[in-house]
């Protein structure tokens, strides 16, 4: 077919070799399954939005994870697990909090929380046969840890002593 039309071998030949190179693109982009819940906060220092971000997390029963540097600009929590009787509905979660610094004290942050189900089918109570498979991220927990972090600053860390509530005299009656 070639010798016939030379053009077009050439050009199916051409098309030949794009063609995993795209497929390979496309599985790409399709297994990533990271659904990250944004949002603005303002807060006077960056160490405190860590310690609240780790308070939120760990109020959302997620236990402390490992420090991550502060460069990286990241807070990790350590896997919750539950395990369940059957196969597929044992599940271990990590949340993820990412921060970047907009302007003086406003920062963006991202939460994400990654879930995966625990496929053991002999032994699905015991942790050291869990067998995890990675699933969709839990966005609604996500959502949840990132209204907490929401809220604490909010009532906790924005007010200036200008606005700090007066402190009642216990002298006075009444």
């Amino acid at each position: 077919m070639s010798s016939l039309f030379p053009r077009l071998g050439r050009r199916l030949s051409r098309l030949a070799a794009c063609v995993p190179a795209v497929f390979l693109v496309a599985a790409c982009a399709s297994t990533r399954s990271e659904d990250w819940v944004e949002g603005d906060v303002t807060i006077a220092s960056e160490r405190v939005l860590r310690q609240v971000a780790t308070l939120a997390m760990e109020k959302n029963g997620f236990p402390p994870g490992a420090e991550a540097a502060n460069a990286e600009r990241t807070v990790s929590s350590s896997w919750k697990v539950q395990l369940q009787p059957f196969k597929g509905e044992g599940t271990r979660s990590r949340a993820h909090f990412e921060y970047d610094e907009k302007t003086a004290g406003v920062f963006h942050v991202s939460v994400r929380v990654e879930k995966e189900t625990n496929e053991e089918l002999a032994k699905p109570l015991e942790l050291t046969h869990a067998d995890w498979t990675s699933g969709p991220d839990d966005e609604e927990m996500a959502s949840r840890i990132l209204r907490y972090l929401q809220t604490l600053i909010g009532k906790e860390f924005q007010l200036s002593p200008e606005q700090t509530p007066p402190v009642p005299d216990s002298r006075k009656g009444g």
